[in-house]
């Protein structure tokens, strides 16, 4: 059982050792490396057909007069070295293939952490939790009460524009289809919200946005939702959990619930949340449902449910600047305000922020000792390959220095080779990344498949120029060292070991 259903049943699953979480690291890991070495491979008859399209285009200027042929020729001399050994060339692309994916891989990770917590300007979505409690557990009344505040106690510069539509509770519902017995199957984890305030865009930090949807998409929701509107018991489970507990849309279930002892549900399932997405293993059930089925509970029983004065979980709120949140977390924070229980106000990035604090030492030791490796590894990858070929040819040197050759024409030639290994390494790595999934993506819509796992995938478009930038400089310091060694050949010493 997840641990954050734990939370909400009293049943805490035992703790991931870390022996575990490196064993599912290294898995991933080795999946990831494979997965990049096959594309690398992939690749390889485009880079190579690159390079032919290239050397073609020089021998077609070397007929030009000079300073164009002349440097054409020169040209033609390093795409010669690179066809010279092609399983050498080919193995150098393949390696920096592979290391480049792996860093926009890890640079995406770190991004996307780096956009949740970093503090925004402008509307700011806020977050009310218990102050002293785990987890968060308030009176269905604090709702009200935060309205109140805010239209009393707020100046009107400072107010949402319409209270109702930037305004949102939560409260979660844990719960089995067998009631003797649970297992991942037959489990559910329900939100209980109000429809409209995902048509409010209140979800668009989970990906229920018309952005984030596209038109057609998001019109499919709002027909979901107007459906869950219709009625109580209907609800929106996500693909990847109606998979699991083998059911589908149309379909009707029967739910014990975990955390409200004694409460049972029946939904009929009428829509589902994308496979993939961050609800791909959620459901969402109407708010009213659940206090309805609390007020059944207080008829049938004659008391009061012992969850029903604490059914509230979290209360979200869309403020129009990050001024108007800090006044009213100014408000909140007043003595007897909100004191049965307290109460704490930050805002959602500041909350993604807190939950992340255990893992910062991994996130920075991935931004700062990681990714700063991986291409330190690229570099000694270029050095060591074009140090290999150097030595090879250094009768040639000698030679091009004996024709004439000046010596930063011979550094240009070497050069020239590993940032044409990088620059292609760093472009079709990165191009991979980002366009490859909307491919499979297109493919998978357009032939009516269930695999919507690429749907939901993003990458960062800065990757398709930070790529080929990356692979040039890499090429630039990895051959920057045995192009000097090169430079430095003496003639004499050459052909006195020939000789």
């Amino acid at each position: 059982m997840p641990p954050e259903y734990g939370q909400y049943t009293g049943q805490f699953a035992a703790d991931t050792s870390l022996l575990e979480l490196a064993v599912y690291a290294a898995a991933f890991l080795f999946m990831l490396l494979f997965m990049l070495t096959m594309l690398a491979v992939a690749t390889l008859p485009v880079f190579f057909a690159a390079l032919g399209v290239m050397e073609g285009g020089l021998k077609i200027a070397q007929n030009s007069p000079d300073p164009i042929g002349k440097i054409s020729k020169l040209g033609g001399l390093v795409f010669r070295s690179l066809r010279r050994n092609l399983l050498r060339t080919a193995l150098t692309y393949v390696a920096l293939f592979v290391l480049t994916g792996m860093l926009t891989f890890l640079y995406g990770v770190v991004a996307s952490i780096a956009e949740f917590t970093r503090e925004k300007e402008g509307a700011q979505m806020v977050i009310m939790t218990e102050k002293f409690g785990i987890p968060s557990q308030m009176p269905p009344g604090y709702a009200h009460q935060l309205k109140a505040v805010i239209r009393d106690k707020i100046p009107p510069e400072h107010q949402p524009k319409d209270i109702e539509k930037n305004f949102m509770t939560w409260s979660f519902v844990v719960g089995s289809m067998d009631p003797a017995k649970l297992t991942q199957e037959n489990s559910m984890f329900l939100f209980a919200l109000q429809p409209d305030a995902i048509k409010n865009e209140m979800m668009s930090d989970h990906e229920l946005s018309r952005k984030d949807l596209g038109e057609e998409g998001w019109a499919e929701l709002c027909r979901v939702l107007d459906l869950v509107e219709q009625d109580k018991r209907n609800i929106v489970i996500g693909e990847d959990r109606l998979q699991m507990i083998g059911k589908k849309v149309g379909d009707e279930i029967k739910l014990y619930s975990l955390n409200y002892r004694e409460v049972e549900f029946e939904f009929r399932i009428v829509g589902a949340f994308p496979s993939g997405s961050r609800l791909g293993q959620a459901a969402a059930m109407r708010y009213d449902y659940l206090t309805a089925k609390l007020d059944d509970y207080k008829a049938r029983t004659g008391k009061v449910h012992p969850s029903a004065d604490r059914c509230l979980n979290l209360i979200w709120v869309r403020m129009p600047s990050k001024a108007a949140y800090q006044q009213l977390a100014a408000v909140v924070n007043e003595p007897g305000t909100f004191s049965a229980p307290a109460v704490k106000m930050e805002t959602f990035s500041a909350a993604v922020g807190s939950f992340l604090e255990p893992f910062k030492d991994i996130f920075w030791g991935m931004k700062w000792i990681i990714m700063p490796a991986v291409v330190v590894i690229m570099c000694l990858v270029i050095g060591i390959t074009i140090t290999i070929g150097v030595r090879e040819r250094w009768t040639e040197m000698a030679v091009l220095k004996v024709l004439g050759f000046q010596p930063w024409q011979v550094m240009s030639m070497i050069v020239s080779e590993a940032m044409l290994i990088g620059v292609y390494g760093g472009m079709l790595s990165t191009w991979s990344v980002y366009y490859l999934p909307k491919a499979i993506s297109a493919i998978n819509k357009a032939v009516g498949g269930d695999f919507k796992f690429f749907d939901t995938w993003k990458s960062d478009p800065t990757i398709l120029i930070a790529g080929p930038i990356l692979g040039l400089l890499v090429g630039l310091v990895g051959a920057a060292l045995p192009s000097w060694n090169a430079r430095k050949v003496k003639v004499s010493e050459v052909f006195a070991q020939v000789a």
